[in-house]
């Protein structure tokens, strides 16, 4: 009796290379950083586009909405700061302004808002208008200098503009003037 040299192989195709513990904890490992990252990262994107601060100005600007106010004189259209953390901030860290900026702070109610120059690196004419329209304060030419002073409106209102110094004067702002805000 001849002997077969060829020996079949017994192969079974639902057999898949076993991996090493190593490679496992390692792929194991990646995929819970990942997810880490993904989490933190959706988390910062929820404060980001809640609070509207994102301790990046630029994207800042990119989150918040701008509106134009018409004024006597002129229209700018602004950034819109309407949560209490980007009221908060305000123009805080920012090294300039151009005269074709502002800042508008839109407030639930109207009220009393103070407003001091912490952390201001040059200087703003600040702008209180009512719920009609209506200038109710100005405070012109306020520089870092003045902090920690703050100045508060005398009658309520629910908006305040802040400018670069000098332009309320230029965009004809006075006590009285009567500005809309649209969209």
């Amino acid at each position: 009796m001849k002997k077969n040299k060829y020996k079949k192989a017994s192969h079974n195709v639902t057999d898949k290379p076993k991996r090493g513990k190593l490679a496992t904890l390692v792929r194991n490992t990646i995929f819970v950083i990942a997810c880490i990252g993904l989490f933190l990262s959706s988390m910062y994107g929820f404060k980001c586009f809640y609070t509207k601060v994102c301790d990046n100005i630029e994207i800042d600007k990119f989150v918040r909405s701008d509106v134009t106010v018409i004024m006597p004189k002129g229209a700018l259209d602004v950034e819109v700061v309407d949560t209490e953390a980007s009221r908060e901030l305000g123009l805080s860290g920012r090294k300039e302004m151009r005269e074709n900026e502002g800042l508008l702070f839109v407030f639930d109610n109207p009220g009393r808002y103070g407003f001091w120059m912490k952390d201001m690196q040059f200087p703003l004419d600040i702008i209180w208008i009512n719920y009609n329209g209506i200038v109710v304060n100005i405070e012109r030419g306020l520089t870092p200098e003045t902090y920690p002073k703050a100045y508060t409106n005398q009658a309520d209102a629910s908006f305040v503009l802040e400018v670069k110094a000098g332009m309320s004067e230029k965009f004809g702002l006075y006590l009285g003037s009567k500005i809309k805000i649209s969209e």
